[in-house]
């Protein structure tokens, strides 16, 4: 009995640590996600319920600076006041967790906060999309990290899948050790016109990307556990 026993706890002990670190195995379809407590961000699959736009300066207070200057006509001493101004325009938007990707949300349904300085978020523009949000610094609400969001699909086996984006910042190591498998994205296309060959090896590398007629389309899908590893080691290295 003490043998079992000590297996049981060897198991779970095991079972544990794999809980609390970064999601790493190479299973197609990620049924119950990664998790690390020390990085404050969450992915999933979200399929859109509300996209809302609202004014962000609404509730802001006029705050004091503690400096002070001499009005002109009055010769008076008036305190400088300064008003915070955020110059993006935000959202409420509230989403159903169809497929926990990184760290655990505590319902199927989450609320969050997007900002946006160009306009509606390009990911309102789909149903489903793979959302990455984190929570704020007093830990009241949700934020969408800022213009990161990937395009999702699913094929006839049930698996989600995507392709890569890439800002630059890779090594081609890292391009390099991406699993991947043969997939045209026809309907996905980025304009390359005003991008010389040298930026778009960098952005659309010939690994994953074919340029044909001005434009980049992905030929490369990855499934989500390789897309949340890839995108820790990158875009969310420093989180």
């Amino acid at each position: 009995m003490k043998i079992k026993f000590s297996l049981f706890s060897i198991s779970l002990l095991v079972i544990l640590i794999a809980c609390n670190s970064t999601y790493t195995s190479t299973s197609k379809n990620i049924m119950y996600g990664g998790a690390n407590k020390s990085i404050n961000l969450f992915a999933f699959v979200g399929k859109r319920i509300s996209v809302i736009e609202f004014d962000p300066n609404e509730n802001k207070e006029d705050l004091p600076t503690g400096e002070y200057e001499i009005d002109e006509e009055t010769g008076d001493t008036l305190k400088i006041i300064k008003k915070k101004y955020i110059m993006d325009r935000a959202f409420k938007c509230k989403y159903r967790v169809i497929r926990k990707m990184f760290n655990y949300l505590e319902s199927d349904t989450v609320e969050f906060i997007a900002y946006d300085h160009y306009g509606t978020p390009g990911f309102a523009q789909s149903d489903t999309v793979i959302l990455y949000i984190s929570k704020s610094k007093d830990g009241s609400h949700y934020i969408h990290q800022k213009y990161q969001y990937d395009n999702v699909y699913i094929n006839k086996e049930g698996h989600y899948y995507s392709y890569p984006k890439f800002n630059g910042s890779e090594s081609s190591e890292t391009i390099q050790s991406l699993t991947s498998f043969d997939k045209i994205f026809s309907n996905k296309k980025y304009d390359v016109s005003n991008l010389n060959s040298d930026v778009i090896k960098i952005y659309y590398p010939y690994q994953f990307y074919k340029i044909e007629n001005k434009f980049a389309i992905p030929i490369k899908g990855i499934y989500l556990n390789e897309l949340i590893n890839y995108r820790l080691q990158t875009t969310f290295k420093d989180l």
